[in-house]
């Protein structure tokens, strides 16, 4: 007949297999001992983070609005960038020689551990055999960490500064081109940059193309002159006519010929006219040869032209591009002050005085928890599995008990 359960029978049965209890416990305490003996030893400095919401909204029109955005999470976005390689070299770069031994980012980064805490807190923890590491990695990456949100949500500020730089140097160069032809040729062509000072007034020095330019453009107008002139005698004297203007040769290009004036106002009407019939072929002649050299010039002049103003143009391309750079920069570095600042660190991690690995009472407390619970499970199926005898023996204890 079956016996009705006392609790208290049951303890005096477990008690009979307190060896398996034991044991199991003690096994337990033994390999708890033996893992933590094991187990390098770790410290870890924790530095503790603040990450605000959005108090600053910033817009490229040179304005910042006092905005709150409840529902943007800032810390979220923000503690993932913790663990970076970005952060990671920012960080090492910062306490380089400081450190009691060398560490590359990807060991810093498994290193590292991130936990939000109440609010907009957040904790970056490191671990590392040497106390002192561990606190100056941890400050070295909460010093780091604005920067790379400030890069990440405001631009990248060696990037922007290599494009300003790209930006400045090609308009270094095309100021130079426009230096160098101000020089050569002047702004229009007319008179060059450089400048000579006599009896306190400034004189400009002419180009040498819009120089010789003139010259030819007067040659060219002095000889088609003299050439009408000897038309206009050469027909009069074809014509009869008494009254001849010989004074029309009495020119500076006469000379130019081997001819004399006073000569030429002793010839007859026959001699004058086979002198000016020779004359006529080479004037026209020079003025052919003018006329093929101005046109040259021209030419060049235009292409000069077309040059000036392509440097012109150009080079205020790059010049506007400057001082756009130049605004974004304030802009860029306004806003990375916006966005950086939302992050900072709220105090210094101080070198810790124990590991955190290995935890000795941590470890002795779990496998004691662990042992006795196995223990005690054992010691259950071995009462379970004992069968009639067992239970005959708490019903004759029972009755005992009774009387």
């Amino acid at each position: 007949m079956d016996q009705p359960f006392r609790f208290s029978l049951y303890l005096r049965r477990l008690g009979q297999h307190w060896k398996l209890i034991v044991i199991p416990a003690a096994v337990a305490l033994l390999a708890a001992i033996l893992f933590s003996f094991l187990t390098p030893v770790r410290y870890t400095a924790s530095v503790t983070m603040i990450a605000p919401k959005p108090q600053l909204a910033w817009r490229w029109d040179n304005k910042v609005y006092d905005i709150v955005d409840l529902r943007f999470d800032w810390r979220a976005e923000v503690m993932p960038l913790v663990k970076t390689q970005k952060t990671a070299e920012l960080a090492l770069f910062s306490v380089e020689g400081q450190l009691s031994r060398a560490y590359d980012p990807q060991e810093l980064i498994a290193a590292t551990t991130v936990k939000p805490g109440a609010g907009s807190l957040f904790t970056i923890s490191v671990k590392a055999s040497d106390p002192h590491d561990a606190a100056l990695l941890a400050n070295a990456l909460a010093a780091a960490l604005p920067e790379t949100v400030a890069d990440s949500y405001a631009g990248s500020q060696d990037a922007f500064a290599d494009a300003a730089s790209d930006v400045r140097q090609s308009f270094d160069e095309w100021d130079e081109k426009w230096r160098a032809f101000r020089a050569q040729y002047g702004i229009g062509l007319g008179f060059t940059g450089d400048l000579a000072a006599t009896n306190d007034q400034v004189f400009g020095n002419q180009s040498a193309i819009k120089h010789e330019l003139a010259i030819v453009s007067t040659d060219v107008a002095n000889l088609t002159v003299f050439l009408n002139k000897i038309d206009t005698v050469a027909s009069a004297i074809q014509a009869g006519e008494d009254n001849v203007h010989l004074m029309l040769l009495n020119t500076p290009e006469l000379s130019v010929y081997g001819l004399d004036f006073a000569v030429l106002q002793n010839m007859s009407h026959q001699q004058l006219d086979h002198t000016l019939a020779e004359l006529k072929p080479r004037v026209q002649s020079d003025l052919d040869a003018q006329n093929a050299r101005l046109l040259t010039l021209q030419e060049k002049v235009a292409k000069l032209l077309q040059e000036r103003e392509n440097i012109q143009r150009t080079r205020g391309v790059w010049y506007n591009s400057v001082k756009t750079m130049e605004n974004k920069q304030i802009e860029l570095e306004v806003k990375r002050i916006v966005e950086g600042q939302r992050v900072h660190q709220m105090a210094e991690a101080l070198p810790p005085e124990q590991p955190s690995q290995p935890n000795w009472l941590l470890n002795m407390a779990l496998a004691l928890t662990a042992g006795l619970l196995g223990g005690l499970f054992l010691a259950v199926i071995a009462v379970y599995l004992g069968g009639e005898n067992e239970r005959a023996a708490d019903g004759q204890a029972a009755t005992d008990e009774r009387r």
